[in-house]
């Protein structure tokens, strides 16, 4: 927990990690070499609540289309998606690189020794897989370099290795380490959050399920330091299944479903520390290791300052079938045309997948005690009357605000499509800055499952796939598939891993970004209340409209699927649509 990632001895929580101990004694006890580590795991490149891109607030999920942002101001705002995801740190993989050449000559028992190499190894090759998304290619480097006075530096430069290389080397380091890793750390609360060889599975898992689709639906350009040859698609496809599969036969992990509502077991899911879904977590601790994410994302009634940040697209709403298993478009209109009259706001989303209401929060839930009231105006007589003010009244002189107090609102901050981010949201709590501790599953056991879907999709077990598939939709509640295709797979991935930073990579390796985004309005619903004189506002009914959103189109140029590699001299080879 003193990392955010690990736990370790009481004396470290109150410390950053470069203040924990000096080097010329960590090597010498157990607890220091511990120590050293903390750094290693603090600099993870997790994509937590913490990875935001190009503006403050800027939540990888508002640059997909799963939400917009609300707030006016940013270049996420843009029309033109920009190279806003980029992570060139080779400090940290020196940082790494050190460790594993020092801890052989630790003053530690081997068995430890053993696991702590390993776990640097697990480590390193995380760095590397956050690198191949970004760069494709990129430098290898396994030794530490040191410059000595006089040298050439341009002579300690290491260009860049192929893409397949890089995969191949995140595959075979993973399997070099995975027997030397524990299978858990028993009841070793210090320990608890470091890594296991289920994670080192599962990292395997997923960096093969990119190389495969990279060799898949990329194309091989610069002598393959970009894309992979296509023939090696299901060598990778196959990595990506059996490591899934292990993890799988294990027995050591299952899906969270302790609570018979569906939507709350979904949404505890996520509220709860150490569950038998999480396979390697990041945890935080207050206030010296938490996050924002509640503050940025509060509704706007319910926020400390700033709030609104995250605003579900209908689109991403509709994502979520219903019930039954049947297309999740939600039903404003009757077949003649005419809105539909709903007796109260919740009855438009009455059998919609469970999982729908643990992530969005729609108008007129309750929340923290209160209800989150979203209504864009009044209709009176067949007429709509609106505001850009949340303090404006209906009707004149009256005392009823004809904007919910929540929004949606076409300026200012409030909802831009009249939804909220729920999952990960303390439900009970307003949440200042840097004071959330929600914990975030680096790699849980539903992802491995919809991993092991796709590649078995992709190599022909259409069977395995519904398997592991309807494992996941039957403990969401509801209903079960009988065939497959490679859509609804993805459409699986999509609601089930919403906003935990998955779509942006998942669009991107699938190279079909630039349909799903090309020049793409998003859209957002309005509910209205419908206008009774001498009547009850709480018992007026409601009709929906299905709007625009107040939101500039989005399109992902074809140069992004990879990010420009930062150039020194001499330079790297640059990406293709950089040069």
């Amino acid at each position: 927990m003193l990392t955010g990632i690990i736990s370790c001895k009481k004396d470290f929580l109150d410390r950053e990690p470069k203040n924990l101990v000096s080097e010329n004694v960590a090597y010498g006890s157990i607890s220091g070499v511990t120590a050293l580590t903390v750094t290693l795991y603090d600099g993870l490149p997790t994509e937590d609540f913490d990875y935001t891109v190009s503006d403050e607030a800027g939540f990888p999920s508002t640059t997909t289309d799963e939400a917009v942002r609300s707030y006016v101001w940013g270049s996420i705002n843009n029309a033109v998606m920009g190279n806003w995801y980029g992570n060139w740190n080779y400090s940290r993989i020196r940082r790494v690189n050190d460790f594993i050449e020092k801890i052989p000559n630790a003053a530690i028992d081997n068995d430890s020794k053993k696991r702590f190499l390993a776990e640097a190894r697990f480590i390193r090759a995380f760095e590397y897989f956050s690198l191949v998304k970004r760069y494709g290619g990129v430098p290898l480097v396994t030794k530490v370099q040191e410059y000595k006075t006089g040298d050439d530096v341009a002579g300690l430069i290491v260009q860049r290795s192929k893409e397949q290389d890089i995969y191949d080397f995140i595959s075979t380091e993973l399997d070099a380490v995975v027997n030397d890793l524990p299978e858990d750390y028993g009841n070793d609360p210090a320990n608890a959050f470091r890594v296991n060889k289920y994670a080192a599975l599962a990292l395997k898992s997923r960096a093969m399920l990119y190389a495969a689709s990279s060799a898949k639906y990329g194309t091989v350009q610069l002598n393959g330091l970009v894309g992979i040859t296509p023939g090696l698609a299901n060598a990778y496809w196959q990595k990506a299944m059996d490591a899934a599969d292990l993890i799988i036969k294990s027995g050591k992990y299952e899906l969270y479903d302790v609570n018979a509502d569906k939507a709350a077991n979904f949404q505890q899911l996520f509220l709860t520390l150490g569950s038998s879904e999480a396979i390697f977590t990041k945890v935080y601790q207050s206030p010296d290791k938490a996050h924002s994410f509640d503050f940025y994302n509060a509704p706007q009634s319910f926020r400390v300052d700033y709030g609104n940040a995250t605003n579900p697209t209908l689109e991403m709403v509709e994502e979520f079938e219903y019930k039954d298993g049947s297309p999740g478009i939600l039903k404003v209109n009757d077949a003649a045309g005419n809105p539909i009259v709903y007796n109260k706001p919740a009855d438009l989303f009455k059998d919609k997948d469970p999982r729908m209401f643990a992530t969005i929060l729609t108008p007129f839930d309750s929340w923290q005690g209160g209800v989150v009231e979203i209504r864009r105006g009044v209709i009176d007589n067949g007429v709509k009357k609106t505001s850009e003010s949340l303090s404006a009244v209906y009707p004149a002189g009256g005392t009823f605000n004809i904007v919910g107090k929540d929004g949606p609102l076409t300026t200012n901050d409030p909802t831009k499509t009249g939804f909220y981010i729920k999952k990960f949201m303390d439900p009970v709590n307003r949440v200042p800055y840097g004071r959330s501790t929600t914990p975030w599953m680096i790699f849980r056991y539903a992802e491995v499952l919809l991993n092991y879907a796709e590649a078995a999709y992709e190599l022909g077990n259409s069977s395995a796939a519904i398997d592991a598939v309807n494992q996941i939709r039957k403990r969401a509640g509801i209903a079960t598939v009988g065939s497959i295709t490679i859509d609804k797979i993805r459409h699986e991935r999509k609601v089930e891993l919403a906003f935990e930073n998955h779509r942006f990579w998942d669009i991107r390796r699938w190279h079909n970004a630039t349909t799903i985004l090309t020049n793409t309005q998003f859209h957002a619903l309005y509910p209205w209340i419908m206008w009774q004189n001498g009547v009850d506002p709480g018992n007026m009914k409601y009709t929906f409209e299905k709007a625009i959103a107040p939101k500039l189109t989005r399109t992902f140029p074809e140069k992004l699927y990879l990010e420009p590699v930062p150039q020194q001299n001499p330079p790297y080879i640059q990406n293709p649509g950089y040069q």
